[in-house]
């Protein structure tokens, strides 16, 4: 339990930091990435107590599920890491639970954007809380606060 808090804190941690700046520092993905790896050196099991073999065979389905969107410049080297991390972390089944609701609400965030910044309904405070998720005005969408979401919603469906 206090290890999956962990969890869900440094994601947490990752998904501020994607909204505010578009960038993820490498200390925290990596130092995600090192905890994880360390967990399951020192302990002989994941963060949320699955065998090393299922988080390493995670590990390497975030990365095969990411480097193509990374090479394609549509996700960024911080998402490939993070989602490696979280596999290291969890086990394959969570990290595509996770993965597939975070698409859901990707989708779900850029209808609500574009509908919403278009209504002209919309008071000022929320319309700042928004604008990261419309991609007519940024280049980048935080794909990281989705990860979060969905690994979030994964672990209340369980």
């Amino acid at each position: 339990m206090l290890t999956t808090l962990a969890l869900c804190a440094w994601l947490a941690a990752c998904a501020v930091q994607d909204l505010r700046r578009r960038q993820v520092d490498n200390l925290l993905t990596l130092g995600g990435l090192a905890m994880a790896a360390g967990q399951l050196l020192l302990t002989g099991h994941s963060l949320t107590q699955h065998a090393p073999a299922a988080a390493l065979a995670a590990a390497g389905l975030g990365l095969l599920l990411s480097l193509p969107g990374y090479l394609l410049g549509k996700l960024g080297a911080a998402d490939v890491k993070l989602l490696a991390a979280l596999g290291l972390a969890s086990d394959p089944y969570s990290l595509l639970y996770a993965l597939a609701l975070a698409c859901l609400v990707t989708v779900a965030l850029m209808l609500a954007s574009k509908l919403s910044l278009e209504s002209q309904r919309l008071p000022k405070a929320f319309e700042g809380c928004l604008k990261p998720f419309d991609l007519s005005r940024s280049k980048s969408f935080p794909f990281i606060f989705s990860i979060f979401c969905g690994y979030l919603l994964q672990l209340s469906f369980r």
